[in-house]
């Protein structure tokens, strides 16, 4: 990018990472170019710099750029939709009226009118019709919302130049955002719990459809925002909204989250239940990431904002026909600008997969008849078979968000199952098998966590010649899930019903209660803790949430059946390993309690460009001489501002320095149950363990030290940054007492323990 930015007459409009190729990442430059006369220029001196011949004269600023490149083309038809967005396109079917609806994203220009009007232009002269359009400059996000004539699409998917897609105005063609909704039903009759009402000023938002929020469960406990006039649209059953609203106060109500939230829930619609029985809950016309901008600026902007304490936004929504493919959706985009604009931490699903799993070598009786774990098997590496194509769902591939999947886990007691239907991963510390897989833009690691999302069972189906396994839809409820709230169902029209959500959405609620509850907690023991900025408390909830990850058994699962095999290859297996569990699975008790022998510390700070902070850990004389499994873990995280088409999309990095003396001094080494030193750098959260079982000799004014360091940038605001650490010694019961005796501040409230 600096070698194009010095050639005169080239305007910068862009960049994308693609999928690294035999180990090489290949960013794609988008240049625009002053006229066709211009890029005929460009071209034959590309093709002079290719061919070993040296540029005329006063060229060296090209042979400067040249010299970065591969190749040059000019942009067109054929990058204006993708491979995997052709694929969705040409199943979409037309409406009543024959149209099909689009979203179309602008070359975002400085000059925005020109490229607003001819695009629009385009849309018309095709017969189409714009619906809506927005321009998030944050982002560099310009896009149009149309409805267009089937043969339209015919044309945009032939890729040639005519129609829509030949339009210079024209960035990319993509498919509506559908989200997709996995809550499954088995309803039953519940009781309210019975918990005191909040009142405390609601520090966490829901972005979702139109909930029931007279149910029980549900009553008195959100304060409703209607922006977008969904109210009365929602004619349908409102199942997503109440299911995620339930999950978010109260958990899985088989055992409910204590205690109670203690402030209300902020809840904004932005979906709704269309009155036919069968349609799912869906976004009106306006497109997803212009309502959440609209909704984030009432919120937190203006002389009135609607709900200016809010820090965390949960998002359990997923657009099944945008899976990441390492181009950054303008939702994600859209939502990285405003986390870092506002200080708001998204908590994002994962989303879902239900698209069948092939298994040709295998029919129902050799299925039944493997153990447990060789089911496991074969069904891991059908996913393994496909996991490029069951990516994480838009908009969970936002650097800034904490993104969730599903772990295969809940309250539901094991039963018989009928006759081909499976729990394939059971007990063995997976994701669902619908999962939503990562890694994130740049290779960041996504998921960042699991939190339970109901134990996922799938049929054994016949398929060509030979089978394949199909994760439940309908019914799957009835064997297992998070019992949340429902409305009332058709045959039992009572208020108050519950039904169980199996998903990466319901998994993702549950986060967002987490942090809530982790949020009053720290509110209890520290009495200026609401003072603190709320950029700072937002990292800080994303570090507190990340810090108490750790991959489950399935670690070995997964590198037993998908490898590779050989030990020195462990980097890639740990990247097949964090495509499934992220940093891992969640522990809530360490996010909300300290244990006698186990002391969590946290600090907040900014940190400037090429900035330094060490942060020092008192050491528990306890902890010498005693040959004792103990470890020290550490989390920092932070709110990057994005680099919109720049090559590096991510604005700052953070990285934690291995602190060798220190943990040489500790007897511990970063242990290998965990994602790569390199891949824990690639987001805006790095998560690390150090483990040890041998003893260690030290004094006792002894510190663990800890350096956290901005890398070089040019970003000129300090950055908000969190940085969570665990001291751990099973069984001896003096940590906690004597670091804290140790503490600069203390707690002037005693922590749990």
């Amino acid at each position: 990018m600096r070698a194009a930015s010095k050639v005169p007459g080239l305007e910068f409009v862009g960049a994308d990472e693609l999928e690294p190729q035999d180990g090489d990442r290949d960013p794609a430059l988008y240049l625009m170019i002053p006229d066709a006369r211009a890029l005929t220029q460009m071209v034959n001196l590309w093709r002079l710099h290719a061919a070993g011949r040296p540029l005329p004269y006063g060229f060296a600023p090209w042979r400067d750029l040249f010299l970065q490149m591969k190749d040059l083309r000019a942009w067109g038809p054929q990058d204006r939709l993708t491979l995997e967005d052709r694929a969705v396109l040409a199943e979409q079917r037309a409406d009543d009226q024959g149209m099909v609806r689009i979203e179309v994203e602008l070359v975002y220009r400085a000059e925005a009118e020109g490229v607003h009007a001819q695009a629009v232009a385009a849309v018309t002269a095709r017969g189409g019709s714009v619906l809506s359009g927005t321009r998030i400059d944050g982002a560099r996000y310009h896009a149009l919302l149309a409805d267009v004539p089937a043969a339209e699409i015919q044309v945009i998917l032939a890729r040639g130049y005519e129609g829509i897609i030949a339009s210079e105005a024209v960035m990319h063609i993509r498919p509506q955002s559908a989200v997709h909704l996995t809550t499954f039903e088995a309803h039953e009759d519940g009781a309210s719990a019975g918990t005191p009402l909040p009142d405390g000023e609601p520090i966490a938002a829901i972005f979702d459809a139109v909930p029931l929020a007279l149910h029980p469960e549900l009553a008195g406990r959100l304060t409703i925002e209607d922006p977008f006039g969904l109210e009365a649209l929602a004619a349908g059953a409102r199942v997503h909204g109440t299911a995620m609203a339930s999950a978010v106060i109260h958990g899985d109500l088989h055992a409910p989250q204590e205690p109670a939230l203690t402030r209300l829930v902020h809840f904004i619609n932005v979906m709704y239940a269309p009155p036919q029985i069968d349609d799912e809950e869906r976004f009106p016309d306006r497109l997803p990431a212009d309502m959440f901008h609209e909704a984030i600026v009432r919120m937190k902007a203006g002389d009135t904002p609607t709900a200016p304490g809010v820090i965390i936004v949960n998002a359990s929504v997923g657009d099944r026909n945008k899976p990441f493919s390492g181009k950054m959706s303008g939702w994600a985009r859209v939502i990285d600008y405003l986390s870092h604009a506002y200080g708001v931490l998204f908590v994002i699903s994962a989303g879902n997969h239900g698209t069948d799993l092939a298994t040709p070598d295998m029919d129902i009786i050799a299925f039944e008849g493997l153990p447990q774990l060789e089911r496991a098997k074969v069904a891991l590496k059908a996913s393994g078979s496909e996991m490029a194509y069951r990516r994480v769902l838009a908009p969970a591939e936002s650097m800034n968000a904490i993104t969730v999947g599903a772990l295969h886990r809940d309250n539901v007691p094991l039963g018989a199952l009928p006759a081909s239907t499976f729990d394939v991963w059971n007990d063995t510390g997976m994701c669902t098998i619908s999962s939503g897989l990562g890694p994130g833009q740049g290779g960041a690691v996504k998921p960042d966590i699991l939190a339970p999302g109901g134990r996922h069972h799938v049929r054994l189906i016949p398929q060509g010649a030979g089978h394949a396994l199909r994760p439940m839809g309908k019914n799957a409820g009835t064997f297992g899930g998070i019992l949340v709230a429902a409305p009332p169902a058709p045959a039992n029209p009572v208020l108050g019903q519950l039904a169980r959500s199996i998903g990466t959405s319901v998994a993702a609620a549950h986060v967002t209660g987490l942090a809530c509850r982790a949020h009053e907690a720290l509110e209890a023991v520290y009495d200026d803790f609401i003072d603190i900025p709320s950029a700072h408390r937002a990292v800080l909830l994303k570090a507190l949430l990340v810090h108490s990850a750790k991959w489950t058994d399935a670690r070995n699962l997964i590198v037993e059946t998908l490898g590779p095999s050989d030990g020195k290859l462990h980097v890639q297996q740990k990247d097949n390993v964090r495509r499934f569990l992220g940093f891992g699975a969640i522990d809530g008790e360490v996010i909300l309690d300290c244990t006698e022998d186990r002391a969590t510390l946290w600090s907040v700070g900014r940190l400037n460009s090429d900035q330094a902070h060490t942060i020092s850990i008192p050491l528990p004389v306890a902890m010498a001489g005693k040959a004792v499994p103990h470890e020290v873990a550490i989390t920092v995280a932070w709110l990057a501002p994005p680099r919109v088409g720049a090559p590096k999309y991510r604005g700052v990095q953070i990285k934690l320095i291995e602190p060798h003396d220190s943990a040489s001094m500790l007897a511990v080494a970063a242990g290998g149950l965990q994602p790569d030193y390199n891949q824990i750098h690639n987001g805006t959260v790095a998560h690390r363990r150090w483990e040890g079982e041998q003893a260690a000799a030290f004094g006792e004014n002894a510190a663990f030290e800890i350096v956290v360091q901005r890398q070089i940038d040019d970003v000129i605001e300090p950055t908000p940054y969190a940085v969570v650490v665990t001291v751990k010694m099973n069984g001896v019961t003096e940590i906690y007492s004597q670091i804290m005796n140790r503490l600069a501040i203390k707690p002037p409230v005693a922590v749990p323990v």
